[in-house]
């Protein structure tokens, strides 16, 4: 038999309707940068208003980053952290699917250190390097299942 242990410091909020009451948790910080994908799902069926008056409610200001694609580019991850540095945001809000998730991550990464995403990739064509600073903290809404992104 296997034994394992797992330690995700992750607090998951599930079940419907759980988006409404986002207000009520505190939020990491006082400028949030919503990231989704260029597409019009989360505008279409009300996510995006959604989660808009649930910060307006909480207090908390945002800037909409709508730009992500479907398996994002580099130059997704350096143009949304360039956007929450010129913007003054100081943590990430990923409200999407899968692709959302991810490039929120490498997005948050990017607010808090120099360089280019593939500075810190660990891929053959990567920099390698290991990043100065923590990422920016993620607050991640799934609009899709699947993944498992949100979570990590």
């Amino acid at each position: 038999m296997y034994y394992f242990d797992f330690y995700m410091p992750t607090k998951v909020l599930f079940g419907a309707g759980k988006l409404q009451s986002l207000h009520e948790e505190k939020m990491p910080g006082n400028k949030a940068l919503i990231t989704t994908t260029n597409g019009t799902s989360v505008k279409k069926y009300g996510y995006l208003a959604a989660l808009e008056k649930e910060l307006d409610l909480a207090g908390i200001s945002y800037e909409l980053f709508d730009q992500i694609r479907p398996n994002p580019t580099s130059d997704n991850v350096m143009d949304g952290a360039a956007m929450a540095k010129q913007t003054g945001c100081d943590f990430v809000i990923a409200l999407g699917g899968g692709s959302v998730m991810d490039c929120a991550k490498c997005i948050a990464l990017m607010m808090t250190n120099d360089g280019d995403i593939w500075d810190y990739s660990l891929s053959v064509n990567g920099g390698k390097k290991q990043p100065a600073h923590d990422a920016a903290p993620i607050v991640a809404i799934t609009t899709s299942a699947g993944t498992g992104s949100e979570v990590d």
